[in-house]
């Protein structure tokens, strides 16, 4: 008998699906899938109290088995060519959020 955990993992499936929701994003060389949150970003911000305050930000979501490596707050990468610094990442049922902040050069 098939698990609720199974029925969650096909709808994430369909969530993170460059024909839906997703859009190809190069992360460390990688082409992936993500979904960008500019509304959670929002939220968080307004949370933070950050709104306001210029800092170039995303906030996205990629299946855990999209990417060959784990996030962590702090660590760079790169993101379509350009140098990001983590600063969040929630782990979920198979989907990582992570939100980054643009390094200047």
């Amino acid at each position: 008998m098939p698990k609720l955990r199974d029925y969650f993992f096909s709808d994430l499936l369909t969530f993170i699906n460059s024909d839906e929701f997703a859009v190809k994003a190069i992360i460390e060389d990688e082409e992936v899938d993500v979904v960008l949150d500019s509304d959670k970003l929002k939220e968080r911000q307004m949370n933070n109290h950050t709104e306001g305050i210029h800092t170039e930000e995303l906030l996205f979501h990629v299946s855990k088995s999209g990417l060959s490596f784990y996030p962590r707050s702090g660590n760079r990468v790169r993101v379509d060519g350009s140098l990001w610094k983590v600063i969040d990442v929630q782990e979920d049922e198979g989907l990582f959020t992570i939100t980054v902040e643009w390094v200047s050069a």
